[in-house]
């Protein structure tokens, strides 16, 4: 399936983008087992095993999803997905074509306003369940919510309740599993995506079992991949007697994942202001004694924390407990999102040993939809310059599913802030260059890699590189479309190459 990795192989031909100065480029790079170990003037083509012709293209260091799904990406592409459907009929008209079992599950609902009483209209006969695109809320009628023994007036689940169903969903198996990772891998190759730190651990079929269809789909399909540890598998990993980091080449077990708040779309985002028209603020998801808790566990197993927080108040709440519960010296947090910030939270986040997973599609999805829900507009909106600029690490992820993963789209939406859904440009203050822009996607991608030499193009460094047809240095907006990777290389394993 893949181009095999070679004693010594060369990249000949190339437009080289090291990522340590914004204007340097390199033509040429040799590789030795899995490492560069060489750099133009210093390459003799005579030792090289394998020479690849990059023909003008432009190399990158491996683009990397600091925040996904993979198995929930795996399964998104091997379900019924329905994000494509902004109206009530479209919707409609798509379930009636999956109408051939007892059971219909959908995911990638956006709200458009259905309750268990307009699917009890049309669908009598079947459980129908669609899982909303923000991955934290479920909407039933009223067969399934029997099916499951819940009660709700509208049939509109959110957080916990919502999960207490979704574990109530037989499981897949350890082969379907399989099949899931595989298939979300392949399509990541596509998008020229060499690594990704995943939430997958609980979700599916327990910390051993996912562990396990990791580890072997590993062997047969590289990438570089770092495991979140969902809070309710920490036992399981202190049971398993495996090490915290390293586990091999392609794999590493990171911070625990707990959650403080939800979401904006179901109103649980915890903001310092109330919603519109509403006296509710959001919600701390697991309780905030029960979070403190999880924070204290997870430090005297000497672990990191990978928090997910969306709310402004949420994240600075966050920052106070993790001032209260610091990490081991020279072991940093992970804030996920964190897309809200009020002015006097930003100190707090400033040389604090943490960084940040920042998803620039939400920006594109999100606005000025985000603002129907508001009573007051947040002080700062998706402020990634800002974070920056205070020298706070901020890295580049999609959530997928829940955001197409292609990085060349959050490349643009970091550049340009434009909303997909009325096309105006947000706050252009907080753009980012093209420079810092790839560097989400690579350099500072690994911020949490616990193996350090990833990211740039120099000796000594791995050999994951993405190709493209593109300068993204110098590409304007509308160039970003399309399909524009030409190879993806992993432990320099060629694992994608672009058919003519």
């Amino acid at each position: 399936m893949f181009l095999r990795r070679v004693m010594m192989r060369c990249y000949i031909n190339g437009i080289i983008h090291p990522m340590t100065e914004e204007s340097l480029v390199y033509h040429s790079i040799a590789t030795n087992q899995g490492v560069i170990v060489h750099i133009d003037d210093h390459i003799d083509l005579k030792q090289c095993e394998s020479i690849v012709d990059l023909k003008g293209n432009h190399l990158y260091p491996g683009f990397v999803d600091a925040h996904l799904h993979l198995l929930g990406y795996g399964e998104h592409l091997s379900t019924l997905n329905v994000s494509s459907c902004h109206t009530k009929e479209a919707l409609f008209e798509l379930l009636d074509q999956h109408l051939n079992k007892p059971f219909v599950f959908a995911q990638g609902y956006i709200d458009i306003g259905i309750t268990k009483h307009d699917l009890d209209k049309r669908y009598k006969d079947q459980m129908i369940l669609l899982r909303h695109n923000d991955f934290h809320g479920l909407t039933l009628n009223q067969k399934a919510l029997d099916h499951f023994n819940v009660s709700d007036e509208t049939g509109i689940l959110k957080e916990l309740k919502a999960q207490h169903v979704l574990d109530l969903i037989p499981k897949h198996s350890k082969e379907e599993l399989s099949e899931m990772l595989k298939k979300a891998l392949e399509k990541l190759y596509h998008y020229g995506i060499t690594g990704g730190h995943s939430d997958d651990l609980f979700y599916y079929n327990g910390f051993d079992e996912t562990y396990s269809v990791f580890e072997d789909v590993l062997k047969t399909h590289p990438f570089r991949t770092h495991l979140l540890m969902h809070h309710e598998v920490i036992d399981d990993f202190i049971k398993s007697k495996k090490s915290w980091g390293v586990q091999n080449p392609y794999l590493e077990l990171g911070g625990v994942k707990m959650f403080y708040d939800g979401t904006m779309s179901s109103q649980t985002a915890l903001m310092k202001d109330p919603y519109l028209k509403s006296s509710h603020h959001g919600e701390v998801v697991m309780g905030k004694d029960f979070f403190e808790n999880t924070l204290i566990k997870t430090r005297s197993h000497g672990l990191t924390a990978a928090i997910h927080v969306i709310g402004d108040q949420g994240l600075d709440d966050v920052c106070e407990l993790l001032l209260k519960h610091p990490p081991r010296q020279g072991f940093k947090d992970r804030i996920i999102h964190a897309p809200w910030l009020m002015k006097k939270t930003l100190p707090k986040l400033i040389d604090k040993p943490l960084t940040i997973d920042i998803q620039p599609p939400f920006l594109a999805s999100d606005l000025p939809r985000a603002y129907t829900l508001f009573s007051k507009k947040p002080e700062y909106e998706f402020p990634w310059k800002t974070y920056l600029d205070h020298q706070i690490i901020i890295s580049g992820s999609s959530d997928a599913p829940v955001e197409d993963p292609n990085p060349l789209i959050g490349i643009k939406d970091a550049i340009f802030r434009r909303s997909r859904e009325d096309m105006h440009v947000y706050q252009k203050e907080e753009s980012l260059s093209s420079f810092e822009a790839i560097k989400l996607y690579s350099t500072y991608a690994h911020a949490q890699s616990i193996y350090g030499k990833k990211g740039y193009i120099k000796e000594g460094y791995v050999a994951d590189f993405t190709v493209l047809d593109l300068d993204l240095m110098h590409a304007h907006e509308h160039a970003f479309n399309g399909n524009h990777v030409v190879m993806t290389i992993i432990d320099d394993v060629i694992v994608y190459t672009r058919k003519l």
